[in-house]
């Protein structure tokens, strides 16, 4: 069975037209498979937006009670902004301790202080009772953490209340 020429070029182009079929189905195989990682991927870029954006809402609302916290035990919003600005450091700012005081507060309130000084510093229960509720430390260790007696009324300033929540927060995450 000898085959002519022509039936050999038919052969031929058969099988060249077989493969050009079969090359076309794998790459229209291959792109549909592209565009389905690409819709897969949107999808996930639109879940880990949105997974983003509900984290960054918890922390504004998280950082707004914070600061309220803060306000409703004294710190001023000019303390809170600057121990922002130094990064949650305190290192920059020298500390002082705590001024004791045997005289009432409605006493202390009418001295020579300036507005900001009387708004740089806290009731040192106040602060202890803050910073305890923000680490979970003990009141008491906190309080003499910051320097102050038992029993005695005493006031203290914002570093020293932010070395105190540096230094218990440093401990607690250092662990």
């Amino acid at each position: 069975m000898s085959t002519t020429p022509s039936e050999g070029t038919n052969r031929n182009l058969a099988r060249i037209r077989d493969n050009q079929r079969r090359a076309r189905a794998r790459k229209k195989e291959y792109v549909e498979e592209l565009e389905q990682r690409i819709r897969e991927f949107e999808q996930q870029r639109v879940q880990a937006t949105t997974e983003v954006q509900i984290a960054a809402r918890k922390v504004v609302e998280e950082n707004r009670k914070l600061r309220e916290l803060l306000r409703l035990h004294g710190v001023s919003e000019g303390s809170i902004e600057e121990y922002l600005v130094a990064g949650g450091d305190n290192r920059t700012l020298q500390p002082q301790h705590p001024r004791r005081s045997d005289k009432p507060r409605s006493h202390q309130h009418q001295s020579s202080k300036t507005v900001d000084e009387e708004h740089d510093e806290h009731d040192c229960s106040a602060a202890a009772d803050l910073i305890s509720l923000m680490t979970g430390a003990n009141p008491h260790e906190v309080r003499a953490s910051l320097g102050c007696a038992p029993g005695t009324d005493c006031r203290v300033r914002d570093n020293i209340v932010g070395d105190a929540i540096n230094k218990l927060t440093t401990t607690k995450t250092g662990s």
